[in-house]
């Protein structure tokens, strides 16, 4: 499979995407349903009006009679590539700036795989899984997360190069991994760098001579692009101090959650799902997402490759694959019962 190189999988990749989408592409339809419409849409038509009266929306008026826009972090406000849409016509640029982020974390995936597999064949299927799977598809309505999703390959193969001394790997990643944290996507953000860190560890194990220079790079790593993110994170985090939010706001936390029986989807994608008047299925008491369906197929090859396996890679990604949503539900949990102790203290205090 020599033949199959970066720029011939990046055009079988663009090909599959135009034949998947083509009318998106094509400027004859656009996205529109769930959040596409009410809220990512929205953002984007707001901040493009503020972008031609020169202005950089730091307030937005039109919500709750005034809410804080840039320190929202998933407004995409100081992300480069939001350009696109801000340039261009909107109902076509914004599905593209989508799609374009779906191939780019395709590409990603590819070059990714085949540092660690050497095998070009392996590589161009996890690419494509990785940008046709049911979550990177429901992302889709989401400019924010799909951009995240987009750079989360790139950031984990960039980082691996920097932490070995590569030549520009440390710019490279510091690069990929500000992009990345200018999307304002938490939850891929968060997944790449416990990725990353996992395979920084497993490194220092195996090369325990270069330990002290891995973990001074990968420290120096999160140092600069927290450094140069810094003129969006620091409004967010003052945000986020101020927030009135707790564990239970908006509605119950388990209503986002997989729940136990959900492992069950990567099997078989409608088990036990219930349509919307939208004809979008959702399953039993998780509304998060519609999809994190991967295929039958894909699953299985999983499980070989987990089998088979020498290296602690696969094995180490196999463990964090069950690991994040066994995390999350405790941590919402641990949220709860300290939520609910913090308003019997103020009951108590209060009376």
């Amino acid at each position: 499979m020599k033949w199959l190189t970066h720029r011939r999988f990046a055009l079988l990749l663009g090909l599959l995407i135009l034949t998947a989408f083509p009318g998106v592409l094509l400027g004859a339809r656009t996205f529109v349903i769930r959040d596409f419409g009410m809220f990512g849409y929205p953002l984007a038509h707001f901040q493009r009006q503020t972008f031609w009266q020169g202005e950089l929306p730091l307030w937005n008026p039109l919500n709750n009679c005034g809410i804080p826009f840039l320190a929202q972090w998933n407004t995409l406000t100081l992300y480069p590539p939001s350009l696109v849409y801000l340039l261009l016509p909107l109902s076509w640029s914004l599905p593209f700036f989508c799609l374009a982020h779906l191939f780019w974390g395709g590409l990603g995936m590819y070059l990714l795989a085949l540092s660690c597999t050497r095998n070009r064949l392996a590589a161009a299927l996890a690419g494509i899984v990785f940008a046709f799977n049911g979550l990177s598809l429901n992302a889709l309505m989401w400019p924010n997360i799909e951009a995240a999703l987009g750079w989360l390959p790139w950031v984990i193969y960039l980082g691996r190069r920097g932490w070995h001394g590569e030549r520009n790997g440390l710019i490279c990643t510091v690069l990929a991994g500000a992009m990345q944290m200018l999307t304002g996507g938490p939850e891929p953000i968060l997944f790449t760098w416990i990725i990353l860190a996992a395979f920084a560890c497993g490194d220092c194990i195996c090369r325990s001579s270069d330990c002290g220079r891995i973990i001074l790079r990968f420290g120096l790593m999160g140092f600069l692009v927290a450094l140069v993110s810094a003129v969006q994170l620091l409004p967010f985090l003052e945000l986020l101090a101020h927030s009135q939010r707790d564990s239970g706001y908006g509605s119950a936390s388990h209503d986002w959650a997989m729940p136990f029986w959900g492992w069950a989807n990567f099997l078989v994608p409608l088990f036990r799902t219930a349509p919307t008047a939208q004809g979008v299925f959702f399953q039993n008491g998780q509304y998060w997402t519609s999809s994190y369906y991967a295929g039958v197929g894909t699953v299985l090859l999983v499980g070989v490759a987990v089998w088979r396996a020498r290296g602690w890679r696969v094995r180490g990604l196999a463990g964090l694959m069950f690991w994040p949503p066994l995390a999350l539900r405790r941590w919402r949990a641990s949220r709860r019962e300290r939520g609910a102790s913090n308003r019997a203290w103020l009951s108590c205090s209060c009376s």
